[in-house]
């Protein structure tokens, strides 16, 4: 199956979710045109490709490679602005005491209009042949993105949200158009966050295209022989070994409890490097080329 037109990815914090879009994102847009969205504010890509974070409008890394930023504030004043054109009046409702109690009301408004924007961008993307990642917000914020929808088609059993929201719900589900990356570190708490966040999204957000990337995966050095020998050679030196031999146990181990749920793997090597910039990203992106299938 060809990879989907819109890709959200998440991930515990430190994990390398924000680097992992930006090389997914690299990578991508070397077969097709590719938009990285940013929901974080930060500039977090922007900051990897050397280019000033995008405001208003997009940023282009190259040709075929573009930054924008979206965040579910700004998507509530574009819906006001596109219902209430005036922008005198508009500004004023949005900063109104009534509107404020109004959003309160309706809880997950600004979230359910994020999502819809971003149904639209794959849509587009569809449309153009070109395909969009996006670089979510903490994994706990991307699950209630997700099951936006049908909180706010629970909540309006007919009428014009019910109807949107159903097809918010059809372009979560459908693997063609929307999939999430969980990116997980060889850490016990990265695994089951990530293992929970997969459960949810099955279940509570119907999401039918999951792919966990393991990042941060050592080059094998030496095999267990290998290991011993060098440990009973020099004791300065064993305990690095034996760090180095823990953290290939707990590799494994990830590969197996994924396996386990069902998850499909891709796995992207460590770099030991202080810092990550273009090289890194390139990088990365030449990996990922390995096991994305376009």
């Amino acid at each position: 199956m060809a990879w989907p037109r819109l890709t959200l990815v998440i991930g515990k914090g430190g994990a390398g979710k924000s680097t992992i879009s930006a090389a997914l994102a690299d990578h991508l847009a070397q077969r097709r045109p590719t938009t990285h969205v940013g929901l974080d504010q930060r500039g977090s890509a922007a900051r990897l490709f050397g280019v000033a974070p995008p405001q208003r409008s997009a940023i282009q890394v190259r040709r075929d490679l573009e930054l924008i930023a979206l965040s579910p504030r700004r998507e509530l004043e574009r819906f006001i602005q596109r219902i209430v054109p005036v922008r005198m009046i508009s500004d004023r409702m949005l900063g109104s005491r009534t509107f404020a109690y109004v959003t309160a009301a309706l809880p997950g408004l600004e979230a359910f209009l994020l999502l819809s924007r971003l149904s639209a961008m794959a849509g587009e993307a569809a449309r153009d042949d070109r395909y969009v990642v996006v670089d979510g917000l903490s994994t706990g914020a991307s699950l209630e993105l997700l099951s936006v929808a049908r909180g706010i088609r629970n909540l309006a059993a007919a009428g014009t949200l019910n109807r949107l929201a159903i097809d918010l719900e059809g372009f979560i589900s459908d693997p063609n158009r929307c999939a999430v990356a969980i990116v997980v570190a060889p850490q016990q708490l990265s695994l089951k966050e990530a293992l929970e966040a997969a459960s949810a999204l099955r279940e509570h957000a119907n999401v039918n295209r999951i792919v966990a990337i393991l990042n941060a995966v050592p080059a094998p050095l030496f095999n267990q022989a290998e290991a011993e020998q060098a440990m009973a050679a020099d004791m300065a030196h064993g305990a690095l070994v034996r760090r180095r031999l823990d953290l290939d146990a707990a590799v494994q181990r990830v590969r197996r409890e994924l396996a386990a749920a069902g998850l499909p793997v891709i796995e992207l090597p460590m770099l030991f490097t202080p810092a990550v910039g273009v090289a890194e990203i390139t990088r990365l992106s030449r990996a990922l080329g390995k096991q994305v299938e376009l």
